[in-house]
């Protein structure tokens, strides 16, 4: 007799396996070149942390119901059925060591999409309520109080007005018929709150007639780190709502990966989104800003120390939004700027996103796989990197501190309004 636990997982994975899930999963010729590209296997060397091995628990509710192999091998006693304790295993697995950067499907010859059925194993937890402690809690806290990190209507509101003072920026807020709303994460508000008045300073120099909103105001996911569809749907919602009542035409996301994934590509599958409004990630709209000549920026501003772009596997490897940022970069430090390798589409993830830097049990792994990002730094002598994701850059300013490097770790917007003519 399967616990209510197993069965609200298996009936997430058998309620999700149409044709397109049944063949990925058929298409998997086991040939383990997936591992070899996830930085979690590669830094820990667990056999379990390979990318196919992830699947096995929708690999096994997907067999056993609908394929004769699988319904053989458990009748002869080769499989069992998932257990309340598999899945308390696999979501370990699937929320401590996986990142859902994707990079596994970029390799894999059969093109099997293995970071969106990863997801769906942790949809699967999700249901089953098998999620790390430290990522439910901050989920609940994006639900009842709007934020992740515990941001209340107040705090926020208190914390918008000191920005704009400390900064001496202009941050307008609930400004109704503006063309752009823009939406920021807690960790940029309560971390890096000098990336929200570097991104005000930018807009309002182009002569950009934005906004933030008090209700639509954040703009990471947890719901979708979690893969809880019902609250991913509602997290955003939230933010949509907002843009159609301020009556914008586009929804410019901060630096956030994840959350331009979920805006940009999961929104449009998933829910009703309104109709006209553009989805656009702050560094590629800086880069339109520049290109047509809205800012003007100081040729070489950051020609000193070797300074090194990192790329975020949601913006640039998902998004594509590859030579936008380098362009900038070409003209902040012209002679200083070097690539790291692998980059670009190959780049090597940070190791703190999808959930994982909330997590305090996945510490240890994360730092393990900074160290292969060290060893990238290290290469191209790097005395600075930049980035456009502030889930990237939280990771890179803890590990920076934890391994003690002589690092400067930045937001594009940061140097971007720095260097504004």
């Amino acid at each position: 007799m399967k616990s209510q636990k197993t069965q609200s997982a298996i009936n997430t994975y058998l309620k999700e396996t149409g044709g397109w899930v049944a063949s990925q999963l058929e298409a998997c010729t086991r040939c383990g070149i997936c591992a070899e590209a996830c930085h979690f296997y590669q830094a820990l060397g667990n056999p379990e942390y390979a990318p196919i091995w992830k699947l096995e628990p929708l690999r096994r509710a997907y067999e056993q119901r609908f394929t004769v192999a699988g319904k053989l091998k458990l009748a002869l006693g080769l499989e069992k059925k998932l257990a309340d304790s598999d899945l308390e295993h696999w979501s370990k697995i699937v929320y401590e060591a996986c990142t859902v950067c994707n990079k596994c499907a970029h390799v894999c010859p059969m093109g099997i999409q293995l970071g969106p059925l990863i997801h769906g194993v942790r949809a699967g937890m999700a249901a089953a309520g098998v999620v790390p402690a430290d990522l439910a809690e901050a989920t609940e806290k994006q639900k009842t109080v709007g934020s992740p990190l515990g941001v209340t209507d107040e705090m926020w509101r208190e914390r918008i007005d000191w920005i704009t003072d400390e900064w001496e920026a202009q941050i307008p807020v609930d400004k109704a018929g503006a063309e752009s709303l823009v939406v920021f994460t807690s960790i940029e508000l309560m971390k890096f709150p000098d990336n929200l008045a570097a991104v005000a300073r930018i807009l309002n120099r182009a002569g950009e007639n934005w906004t933030v909103s008090s209700t639509g105001r954040e703009v990471v996911n947890f719901g979708y780190f979690e893969a809880d569809e019902e609250l991913t749907r509602l997290f955003m919602y939230r933010v949509f709502k907002a843009a159609e009542e301020l009556g914008v035409k586009r929804i410019i996301i901060s630096e956030c990966g994840h959350a331009y994934d979920a805006f940009r590509w999961a929104a449009p599958n998933m829910m009703k989104v309104p109709k006209g409004v553009e989805i656009a990630h702050i560094s590629e709209y800086i880069h339109q800003l520049w290109k047509t000549g809205r800012i003007k920026l100081k040729e070489g501003a950051f020609d000193g120390e070797t300074i090194t772009f990192h790329d975020s596997c949601k913006i640039q490897r998902r998004g594509g939004i590859i030579k936008q940022p380098r362009e900038l970069l070409r003209v902040l430090a012209p002679r200083s700027f070097k690539e790291m390798t692998p980059n670009k589409e190959q780049s090597l993830c940070c190791g703190g996103g999808g959930g994982v830097i909330s997590i305090k049990e996945a510490d240890a792994n994360r730092y393990a796989v900074f160290e292969m990002k060290i060893e990238q730094l290290q290469e191209v002598q790097a005395r600075a990197v930049c980035m456009v994701c502030s889930n990237c850059r939280l990771q890179f300013v803890d590990s920076v501190g934890h391994f003690n490097l002589p690092v400067k770790v930045h937001g594009l917007a940061e140097l971007v309004s720095k260097a504004l003519v």
